[in-house]
């Protein structure tokens, strides 16, 4: 016999309650309670289940019942969606480096397609499975080009678009101690495929740097020479993010990018520091002072003169230590029909 203390726990819908002695509760009237018992103990209407062990087989999922072959079930205007798809999908993808090796880095998915009038919706989970079949691939552009062609295919759509973004190392030198740290570069890789089957692809990189104002400078060695004071330039944490379409048949990598970024602004932030970088990180921004509209122009600079980039959109913000508020600067090259610098999101570069 069970003592007071060897009570059994009771289950009812999986759930373990003690078998405890009753609350006193008014009683309610005869109202229905559809998922829990109620206070007049009466069981709930809707009896709450879930069988572990049954197996859906092939004649069961076909009588399931699927909301894109309804029809009048639009609900609002019944006009064409230009994109509707899923984003932050996340899996592990192997994308390939310069040098031809495989990197396994967390991928974050964006997937959308066209939606014609008269349809209710897409079937979002395809856009994830078309996804999965090219999983085990080492990824780049072009593989990405055949995911987008699928996924067009398998929606039976329009235009789709696929966009996979990530964070990609690099191993990084010290200015002068030796010392090697990663850096990691916020990137991603896009791929649109049009109504007409125009196929357009892009790289995007956000790139992080230091920008010492040349004004404050100017004034800093004024107030020294003039009048013998010790002033200290002011200096920001500054990003720039490049966007590029890729021209048709050629290819590009986000280290292209990155090497177009260091050779355009020369003062990226440091990974490893000792004293003697710290020191070269204070003479290479007295190098290469800069104000935001100087970042552009570096940039484009390097950007125009890569024909592998048909288009770009450069957006820079420099978080100002000066002000209390960002100095920023948009460009683009100009395409008729391409990017216009329309940018104004400058709350995402935030460093």
């Amino acid at each position: 016999m069970l003592t007071k203390k060897e009570t059994p726990l009771l289950s009812f819908d999986n759930k373990q309650i003690l078998d405890t002695p009753p609350l006193k509760i008014e009683k309610n009237g005869g109202k229905k309670a559809y998922l829990f018992r109620n206070t007049d103990g009466a069981e709930p209407v809707i009896a709450r289940h879930y069988d572990h062990q049954f197996r859906p087989d092939a004649a069961y999922k076909a009588s399931l019942p699927d909301m894109t072959e309804t029809v009048d079930s639009v609900e609002g205007a019944n006009v064409a969606i230009q994109q509707v798809g899923i984003s932050g999908f996340r899996l592990p993808l192997k994308f390939a480096t310069p040098a031809g090796e495989a990197l396994t880095l967390e991928a974050r998915v964006t997937g959308t397609v066209s939606l014609q009038a008269n349809l209710k919706g897409i079937n979002m989970s395809r856009i994830i499975r078309t996804f999965y079949a090219h999983k085990d691939e080492v990824f780049s552009l072009d593989t990405l080009a055949q995911v987008v062609h699928d996924y067009r295919r398998d929606l039976e759509s329009m235009s789709a678009r696929v966009k996979v973004a990530f964070n990609y190392p690099l191993l990084v030198s010290a200015l002068r101690s030796g010392l090697e740290g990663y850096q990691y570069y916020s990137g991603s890789y896009e791929a649109v495929l049009e109504e007409n089957g125009t196929l357009r692809r892009f790289v995007e990189l956000d790139f992080v740097y230091s920008s010492a104002c040349p004004c404050s400078a100017e004034l800093a060695e004024h107030a020294r020479d003039v009048r013998g004071v010790y002033a200290i330039p002011h200096s920001q944490r500054s990003k720039a993010r490049i966007k590029v379409e890729v021209a048709p048949d050629t290819s590009l990598h986000l280290e292209d990018l990155i090497h177009h970024a260091r050779a355009a602004l020369k003062t990226e932030t440091q990974v490893m520091v000792k004293r003697e970088d710290e020191q070269a990180f204070a003479e290479l921004n007295g190098a290469y002072v800069k104000f935001v509209e100087d970042a552009a122009r570096l940039l484009y600079e390097q950007l125009i003169a890569d024909r592998r980039i048909h288009d770009f959109q450069v957006a820079c913000s420099h978080l100002e230590s000066l002000h209390s508020h960002d100095a920023v600067s948009v460009i683009a090259k100009g395409v008729p029909g391409g990017f216009r610098a329309d940018f104004n999101d400058f709350s995402t570069l935030l460093c």
